[in-house]
């Protein structure tokens, strides 16, 4: 029974920090559903204009730049025959660079969302609600604190708590309290007492005495 009530506030952990976590990360997901969905639309809509006008700028550049002249009309229809490949690889450049500034921008966005600052009424609330089991996987988390709570911390501690770092932290404990009370009883030496008696060579007229092996 006794472990039924105290694995009760532990469970309620997950759902306390995984709620705190989605509040304050909520606007920046926001932030970051909007902008992929525009670069996506602005992607579609640059694909669609390319296909749809793209023959008739290459005809305009080529009878701006007097390229028919030069090329003769055997070589400029084959270009015009096949320029929806160019523009296909057009389109595909374009979604490679999107896809680049994408990724580049997700990985700040967050890295700047992991760097982001705990409230302190969160603070408060985590201190007031979580489990001892919680408090003590936070506290082993929470390594400099002379800097506030990030929310990168607080990622931290959802996962060490399914990870079983509860578990560990006490075995770690439990194993300190066996060394420390060994090394508290065990027999203290007397090297005076414990060092054999060795006999010394006799002295000469001066009181000094012959070197031997053992000096």
């Amino acid at each position: 029974m006794m472990n039924r009530h105290s694995a009760t506030p532990f469970q309620k952990d997950t759902p306390l920090l995984g709620g705190i976590l989605l509040r304050l990360a909520l606007p920046r997901l926001l932030t970051r559903v909007t902008i992929i969905l525009a670069a996506i639309a602005l992607v579609i809509y640059c694909a669609q204009q390319i296909l749809k006008s793209g023959k008739a700028w290459l005809e305009f550049a080529i009878k701006l730049s007097g390229l028919s002249e030069i090329l003769g009309k055997t070589v400029i229809d084959f270009v015009i025959q096949y320029q929806k490949y160019f523009w296909w690889f057009v389109i595909l450049i374009l979604i490679l660079i999107t896809l680049s500034s994408l990724l580049s921008y997700l990985r700040s966005s967050l890295k700047r969302g992991r760097a982001a600052l705990v409230p302190l009424s969160d603070v408060r609330k985590l201190c007031a609600q979580l489990s001892p089991e919680g408090l003590d996987i936070l506290n082993w988390v929470w390594k400099d604190q002379t800097q506030p709570v990030t929310v990168g911390i607080l990622q931290t501690v959802l996962t060490q708590r399914s990870s079983g770092r509860a578990r560990k932290l006490a075995l770690a404990r439990a194993q300190q309290s066996e060394l420390l009370a060994a090394l508290q009883n065990r027999p203290v030496s007397n090297s005076a007492t414990d060092a054999p008696n060795r006999v010394l060579p006799p002295a000469n007229d001066v009181g000094q005495r012959e070197p031997t092996i053992l000096a």
